[in-house]
């Protein structure tokens, strides 16, 4: 932990610890290929907030300097774990994907309300995956970057960026894992992060999520004595390198390059790009 550019607050380069929030983290420090870095306590990429403690609200609100909220949930997953409401912070609701396309509601189709047990909802959108996770993962990817909904809401969520004041915009979907994978993935491109450097900050996912899916596909496995089915689970909490690859490959073969698909579908044009470097790196 370190004193921000002003000397007044606090920051994290990476993982911020936090009490309920495993997988929030701020993007200061990352290098471009221009060798400028992104400024500390500025861009937090985060899983849901439901189960921030009032020690973590303090934290982000104090050290990290928290100002916006993006929610990329839908409005289903937003109610059944809403954001707690800070004082002083900005919530916006951006839904990068619609229900139908996340595939993993857990309503209950009957009824049309939530289920009591995400686990079930979990369980039997597994087992309608006949033991094939990847596939769904590849089209989700794929809907992430061509999915004219989804791109227009990354649209938001970069003009959001552009619109906060000099306080930290934090955004989260679920997980933090998926939408926001991408979300970042597609801001450090366009902050001119190299390929590398974005697909090892989209894999380290797994260092803060590892943990909670291998707890639940054990769970799947002793509750079903299905170990396929377990693993599925396993597959659908986690991310791969190879998600992300699928994304970058999707948006080349649409658009040429990344920085075409940026401009083209994304509307990150030359004078957008360089007021997000202007007011994200520091030399």
């Amino acid at each position: 932990m370190e004193e921000n550019l002003n000397g007044t607050a606090k920051h994290y380069t990476g993982r911020i610890p936090l009490e309920g929030l495993p997988n929030t983290r701020d993007l200061g420090g990352i290098r471009t290929m221009e060798g400028k870095q992104i400024v500390p306590a500025r861009l937090i990429r985060s899983g849901a907030l439901y189960e921030a403690t009032p020690a973590d609200i303090a934290r982000l609100t104090g050290e990290c300097r928290l100002g916006t909220v993006v929610d990329f949930r839908t409005s289903v997953e937003r109610s059944q774990k809403p954001d707690p409401e800070i004082d002083g912070v900005i919530n916006i609701f951006n839904p990068i994907l619609n229900e139908e396309t996340v595939g993993i509601t857990f309503e209950d189709e009957e009824e049309g309300k939530p289920k009591q047990d995400a686990i079930i909802g979990m369980l039997e959108h597994a087992s309608s995956l006949g033991g094939n996770p990847e596939l769904y993962v590849d089209k989700l990817y794929e809907n992430l970057v061509m999915d004219e909904h989804a791109a227009a809401y990354y649209s938001r969520f970069f003009d959001i960026l552009l619109e906060a004041d000099d306080r930290a915009v934090l955004w989260h979907c679920t997980a933090g894992k998926d939408r926001v994978g991408v979300g970042t993935a597609l801001l450090l491109s366009a902050l001119s992060v190299d390929r590398d450097t974005i697909i090892r900050d989209f894999i380290r996912t797994n260092d803060y999520v590892m943990d909670n899916a291998v707890k639940t596909a054990d769970m799947v496995r002793e509750k079903t004595k299905d170990v396929r089915l377990a693993e599925c689970v396993k597959v659908l909490l986690t991310v791969s390198e190879d998600y992300i690859r699928h994304a970058f490959s999707a948006m080349e073969t649409a658009c040429g390059s990344v920085e075409a698909y940026l401009n083209e579908r994304i509307g990150i044009n030359e004078r957008k790009q360089a007021e997000l470097k202007r007011k994200f790196l520091i030399s």
